[in-house]
């Protein structure tokens, strides 16, 4: 929501004061007011005023003298200036001394509200997109790449040195780690972030097509081809060119990309002239090309051409500290983005969330986060909110389909809301009653039973100081367990 403007009022009369007042805040104006201008410099100074309305005739320093006064304080303050002894000369004077306007009283309400949002438009133009340009930048700085893991201040690190280069950088890591994140990074942290950043991704195209998108292809290079089109390659001139899994490049276009790396140049389907490419190469994989090289599914020498400088990323499994921090960006993001309030999350749900393994990584933590956010209610995550197999603390596809594969503790948790035991009950209810069923499930044993619900053992510990329960001595499990 954008702030409203405010404006700097020094008029002596108070009468004329309250009424300009009250007129400019019925039109999403905040005014400030003061009967004089020793008054008003002070304020003209500190606060980010759109525009001073002054009278020219002033007790003490007068309109002309503020204007000027202001000026070197706030060199970027349009001023209007107001009286009520119109003249030539007096206008003069004004406009010398820094003013943008001069109007006579009595001043017209509409003509006063007409001169206001013409000589605030172009500061609030150039404020928008600044606000634009610092949200852009902010966006593919380093720390839009949330974490704070020592795995991930290392790819910070390569990326702050290898961004300002011209070299070819490979990123590897899983799918869903964030590597065209990276990719923008690079780019607009690099010399070329004024240039087009293009984005291709190798496993969305057809193999049939992907040689007629990266190079191009002259009319009636091939069946369809009813137009010359221009290639990703010609398209990024100047700027970034993001390959992703370029691991599932055909032999023959493996040879094409590396004459393309090599010599600067590329050739279009269908035609036999050279074209010049100024392009910086960012290629990506979830692949292991070292291994691919190995079995002769991947050339030796494009491997090299494009491994100048790697950068892997780690998995979210590997950099778990990395996900409380995640969680709550995630949360703003789609809170806003939504319409919702749940920004909070319970302490229980991060312990949860900390020992799923995410196998499709932050992307998947990133669309569970979304689908919750789109679905809640409530202000606050709490482990009710979780996905079943979150709670667990296995990826679906490692589980048994047997009715007997959940674990007993969490097999009583999910037979008492598939029965809607919980409805009617508070969330500080259910939890309870999730805890205490899950212990009772497993024997009395507090390390199973927080293993099965997916929490941390002290959490339940805590829980049960919370209920009147603090005897750890009944639990069941190792001593090393309880010290957890």
């Amino acid at each position: 929501m954008a702030e409203t403007p405010l404006v700097l009022l020094v008029e002596d009369d108070e009468s004329l004061r309250a009424n300009v007042t009250r007129y400019l805040a019925d039109h999403d104006y905040e005014v400030h007011g003061y009967a004089s201008a020793e008054e008003a410099l002070p304020a003209a100074a500190i606060r980010p005023y759109a525009i001073a309305i002054v009278d020219y005739r002033l007790p003490g320093m007068d309109g002309i003298e503020f204007v000027r006064a202001a000026k070197r304080d706030a060199p970027d303050l349009p001023s209007v200036m107001v009286t009520a002894h119109g003249d030539i000369q007096s206008a003069v004077e004004a406009i010398k001394a820094g003013a943008k306007r001069f109007l006579e009283k009595p001043v017209d309400p509409a003509t006063l509200l007409e001169t206001i949002e013409e000589l605030t438009e172009p500061r609030r133009l150039k404020n928008r997109i600044d606000e634009l340009r610092k949200e852009v930048d902010e966006r593919y700085a380093f720390d839009r790449i949330v974490g704070n893991s020592p795995a991930l201040r290392d790819v910070f690190e390569r990326i702050k040195l290898a961004a300002p280069t011209h070299s070819t950088i490979l990123v590897t890591g899983e799918t869903g780690t964030g590597k065209e994140l990276v990719a923008r990074a690079i780019h607009k942290n690099s010399d070329r972030k004024q240039k087009p950043f293009v984005a291709v991704n190798c496993a969305a195209l057809p193999e049939s097509l992907i040689e007629s998108e990266l190079f191009g292809h002259e009319k009636g290079a091939f069946t369809g081809a009813a137009t010359r089109k221009q290639g990703y390659f010609e398209a990024a001139d100047g700027g970034t060119l993001f390959i992703d899994e370029i691991g599932e490049l055909a032999p023959a276009l493996q040879a094409k990309m590396l004459r393309a790396l090599e010599q600067r140049v590329i050739t279009r389907v269908g035609s036999t002239s050279e074209i010049p490419v100024d392009v910086r190469i960012v290629a990506a994989t979830h692949r292991d090309l070292r291994t691919e090289v190995r079995k002769e599914r991947f050339r030796e020498d494009l491997y090299y051409r494009l491994s100048v400088v790697t950068i892997e990323l780690p998995p979210l499994r590997e950099r778990r500290g990395d996900i409380p921090l995640l969680t709550a960006h995630f949360l703003r993001e789609f809170a806003r983005e939504h319409g919702r309030s749940l920004t909070e999350i319970t302490d229980e749900a991060v312990d949860a969330l900390e020992h799923y393994p995410w196998p499709g990584n932050v992307r998947e933590l990133r669309n569970t986060l979304e689908s919750i956010v789109v679905l809640s209610t409530s202000e606050t995550l709490g482990l009710q909110d979780l996905p079943a197999h979150v709670l667990r603390g296995e990826s679906p596809e490692d589980l048994d389909e047997t009715p007997d594969a959940s674990p007993p503790g969490k097999r009583v948790v999910d037979m008492a809301r598939s029965k809607n035991t919980y409805r009617g009950m508070t969330l500080a209810e259910i939890e309870k009653e999730a805890i205490l069923e899950a212990i009772a499930a497993n024997d009395g044993n507090k390390t199973q039973a927080a293993r099965d619900l997916g929490i941390a053992v002290r959490t339940i510990q805590r829980k049960l100081a919370q209920y009147g329960d603090a005897d750890d001595e009944s639990d069941t499990g190792t001593p090393d367990d309880r010290k957890a």
